[in-house]
């Protein structure tokens, strides 16, 4: 009698994927002293010591220094709608990024926003906020590793898998879900 496998998702300790992203631990690059943003304590902790790293195909984490880069980048008020200032621009830090171009950005508040690239035009309307701090992002970046991980090894994602997927998202905000900015 064949065992049948199943795969089961699961929210795993923020302690646990901090430990395994610094399983590499880099020589310390802390963040510019020009860039004044008060930064979460887990966030900085990892982003310094750390190389960019893709934790999964929809959350690639910068490293400090390209952190620092690309929130330069990001605040170019060129990029931006008309009447936005250089102070509402500033309460915005991109940490991260997906495979498509896509931004996940942190707020000076330690609130997560997506940003779709397809919109173009930067504003706050086009941020779409998920309700998750820098602490849940890294758990459903693992969460979406883990699918990520199933869609490899069992050549797909069938209906179980989605709704378990669904429900652990839920778990971790029912914003995220919600307003979750891929297709499952």
């Amino acid at each position: 009698m064949a065992i049948l496998q199943t795969t089961v998702m699961t929210i795993r300790p923020t302690e646990e994927i901090k430990k395994e992203l610094l399983s590499d631990k880099q020589p310390m690059r802390n963040f510019p002293k020009s860039l004044t943003f008060p930064f979460d304590k887990l966030y900085t902790e990892i982003t310094t010591q750390i190389r960019t790293v893709e934790i999964s195909s929809e959350c690639i984490l910068f490293d400090s220094v390209e952190a620092s880069n690309e929130t330069k980048s990001f605040s170019d008020i060129d990029y931006w709608a008309e009447n936005y200032t250089d102070k509402e621009i500033s309460k915005f830090l991109v940490f991260a990024q997906n495979g498509q171009g896509d931004l996940w950005l942190l707020d000076i508040e330690n609130k997560i926003y997506f940003y779709d690239h397809n919109l173009e035009q930067m504003c706050f309307e086009n941020f779409i906020d998920l309700n998750l701090s820098f602490e849940k992002w890294l758990q459903f970046a693992d969460l979406n590793s883990q699918f990520d991980d199933i869609y490899e090894t069992e050549d797909g994602i069938n209906d179980k898998h989605k709704t378990e997927y669904k429900k652990k998202l839920a778990e971790l905000s029912g914003n995220l879900l919600k307003n979750y900015p891929f297709e499952i």
